[in-house]
């Protein structure tokens, strides 16, 4: 009896002490758990604050960026806004996410792109409206860049805008204010380009803001219908209007209470039956811990893969694949990275919709993951753009294999509804380690390889050589030396005779231009035109040798040496400036040179890229009293329709037509219908490439009027031109 009284108080205290042991490690427990959950979910919230913001942060750069570039395109102008609307347009396709574009001289809004809808906002001042004048004022006083916003519109909806103010001759005595440029970006556009709607829906909440010029007053710009919680991340944007912030939270509340209460709960049963509370105890953290682990992976899941696809995204490409080359490195393991676009992809989005675009990407993805091997690595970095990282390859001849596979699965025809569309790739490999060991040198010697199977005609694949590298560099090096070529006048105007072929007497010349190349020597048209055409330097160079034949006609003048006509050569980028006109004007005054002594040749392909503006512009060097002439005349496109609306006062016939006419019955008939179909619509004709006496008088027995070539001079110096020599006939 004793012993069992005894027990009782022992086991009582041992139960107590139990209990008490088993209350504080179930409340100490308790507590951790709950703050390990906030921490996991804080993290969880960083990740997806940055990624969004870095979305927002790439959107809202380039878009506030436009009004700086329209600003310095106001000035490069002068002020003059004839280019706005093409201008506008390019830059908004080329930007992206600008709802319209907007000029502002002396601060009165005076032109919109696109205006349709955007009606309502012309003729606001953007300088005295009082809610627009604090900040304008202030942008204009330290001629900086600055943004309003979120207003309301007047022609409806609410925005951000970028606004930039310009100013003519900047930096000199004459600088002078000259309106503001703007871009407005939509909110609702703007959110629409995030993937915040879809977390709201999932439970979290965001709010994006921005501080208020002079003050510490956040503004808030956009936000989810329920206010951020305790338990939030923010990332900062950095933008060029100022820093905006980007927050989102997670209402816990009800989850960390629920939690809380349940673990003090478990804590009493675990008090009060030990046996199964330690039990309890001992897989309570690893529930908690996979159900964490398996948010964790949710969310990561969204952060790496792309939404459409389901595909693995260009950011997980950035954060795990330099990891796995390492470990291949170590390895000495083979592998490949294959980088691609679909072949015309953007006509699909623009003539038949995103939506049917959308639904080939998803189907090219699901063809891609069929073909993948198991340790393979499919992703969508962007748009029409994927990567395949083939792992583990024995050799060259299996990655050939698997890109003929891709072509093939690509070209397979896609059927949507009763439509069915063709597509093709082009595909760039990169062998690893062959062509490099870290990632940025594999993707850009990826995109080499691309760019050399698209140049080859597409619809293949190419691997990296070093010849790629080597060509690409030689291309940067000669685009160098054509500019320092410019700075130092290394070219020069030759000169190949006309001559009429009754007279037998030159009265005029076509303008040549060659390179003195301080190395290579002399470099012919053939071998420069092409690069300066690539890198837009073609209209520097046309002007330095319209500038240069216009002088070298002022002259002669001055040397009192008999008048002539000049041809010079004009390019498709030269009809295509609305200034040209007024740029030779002031040239032929400059240098009081008549009109009548110049002559623009061009050819059919310049022309039908705009034809309507063409037209326009050489109807207006006609007026003056300049000769246009249809260079290469045979080999284009023109019709007899445009031929008769175009102002042509001259056409030459290729000398493709002309070097076998001995010969060639069918040339003979060519150019003879040639001449008189030109002299039914009063044009003079003029043969290129007469090189024999009997082409010669072939052309004059066809009432030709005038040709030039070998037969009586190639093309040369301003010197040998000037000397004048008559021509003389062999036979």
């Amino acid at each position: 009896m004793n012993k069992t009284v005894l027990k009782q108080p022992i086991a009582l205290f041992i139960a107590l002490f139990s209990f008490f042991i088993a209350g504080l490690f179930g409340a100490y427990w308790t507590q951790s758990n709950t703050q390990s959950l906030i921490d996991n979910q804080q993290s969880i919230l960083s990740d997806l604050s940055r990624t969004q913001a870095s979305e927002l942060e790439r959107r809202l750069s380039t878009a506030f960026t436009s009004a700086q570039i329209l600003a310095y395109e106001v000035e490069f102008n002068d002020g003059t806004t004839e280019w706005f609307d093409d201008f506008a347009d390019k830059l908004i396709q080329s930007i992206g996410g600008i709802e319209n574009l907007q000029l502002a001289p002396e601060g009165i809004i005076s032109q919109i792109y696109p205006l349709e809808g955007n009606e309502a906002a012309i003729g606001l001042d953007v300088v005295s409206t009082p809610r627009f004048a604090t900040e304008a004022m202030a942008a204009i006083k330290s001629r900086s860049m600055f943004m309003i916003g979120p207003v309301p519109l007047v022609q409806g909806g609410v925005a951000v805008i970028s606004r930039s103010p310009v100013f003519l001759n900047r930096g000199t005595q004459r600088e002078l204010f000259w309106g503001l440029t703007s871009a407005v970006v939509f909110l609702d556009d703007l959110l629409k380009t995030t993937q915040l709607i879809e977390l709201e829906k999932q439970g979290y909440q965001y709010q994006l803001t921005r501080m208020k010029a002079g003050s510490n007053l956040p503004i808030e710009l956009f936000a989810s219908e329920a206010p951020l919680t305790e338990i939030k991340a923010s990332t900062d944007l950095v933008l060029p209007v100022g820093n905006w912030t980007l927050s989102i939270s997670l209402n816990l509340t009800e989850q960390l209470e629920d939690r809380t209460y349940s673990g003090y709960v478990l804590t009493l049963i675990v008090a009060s039956l030990l046996s199964s509370a330690l039990y309890f105890l001992l897989m309570q953290p690893i529930k908690l811990a996979a159900l964490v682990k398996e948010k964790t992976k949710e969310l990561q899941k969204m952060a790496y893969n792309d939404p459409l696809t389901g595909l693995a995204n260009r950011r997980f490409l950035q954060d795990n694949l330099p990891a796995i080359l390492i470990e291949n490195k170590d390895q000495q393991r083979l592998s490949a990275f294959i980088y691609f676009d679909l072949d015309n992809f953007k006509r699909i989005n623009d003539t038949i919709g995103h939506d049917v675009g959308d639904q080939i990407l998803t189907i090219v993805a699901d063809r891609l993951n069929k073909l993948r091997g198991p340790s393979d690595l499919v992703m969508r970095l962007g748009g029409d753009e994927f990567g395949i990282f083939l792992n583990h390859v024995r050799d060259k001849a299996q990655v050939c294999e698997q890109a003929s596979a891709i072509l093939s699965s690509i070209r397979h025809p896609v059927k949507i509804e009763s439509w069915e569309y063709s597509l093709s790739t082009s595909l760039g490999i990169a062998m690893i380690p062959e062509n490099g060991f870290d990632l940025v040198t594999v993707m850009q010697n990826a995109d080499m390889a691309l760019y050399q199977a698209k140049s080859q005609g597409k619809n293949q694949y190419a691997f990296y050589t070093e010849f790629m590298k080597t060509h690409n560099d030689n291309l940067i090096k000669a685009e160098e030396e054509l500019s320092k070529a410019l700075e130092n006048g290394e070219f020069e105007v030759y000169f190949q005779p006309q001559f009429d072929l009754s007279s037998n007497q030159v009265f005029g010349a076509e303008a040549l231009v060659r390179w003195n190349h301080p190395e290579r020597g002399l470099v012919f048209p053939n071998d420069f035109i092409p690069l300066a055409e690539n890198t837009g330097k073609i209209v520097d160079l046309g002007y330095w040798v319209l500038e240069n034949s216009i002088a070298y006609l002022a002259q002669r003048k001055r040397e009192n040496r008999p008048a002539i006509q000049l041809h010079i050569n004009l390019a498709s980028e030269q009809l295509s400036d609305p200034h040209f006109v007024t740029l030779v004007q002031a040239l032929l005054e400059q240098y009081q040179v008549p009109a009548y002594q110049l002559g623009f040749e061009v050819t059919e392909t310049s022309i039908l890229k705009d034809i309507n503006l063409a037209r326009g512009l050489l109807q207006a060097f006609k007026d003056m009293g300049i000769c246009i002439a249809i260079d290469d005349f045979g080999t284009g496109y023109s019709s007899l329709a445009q031929l008769k609306n175009l102002p042509v006062s001259l056409l030459k016939i290729d000398r493709s037509f002309i070097m076998d006419l001995e010969h060639d019955q069918d040339d003979r008939k060519i150019v003879e219908a040639i001449i008189a179909m030109a002299h039914k619509l009063n044009i003079q004709v003029l043969a290129e490439g007469i090189e024999t006496r009997e082409q010669w008088k072939m052309l004059q027995a066809f009432q030709c009027d005038s040709g030039q070539g070998y037969y009586v001079s190639k093309a040369i110096t301003a010197e040998e031109f000037n000397q004048g020599k008559p021509i003389v006939h062999l036979s």
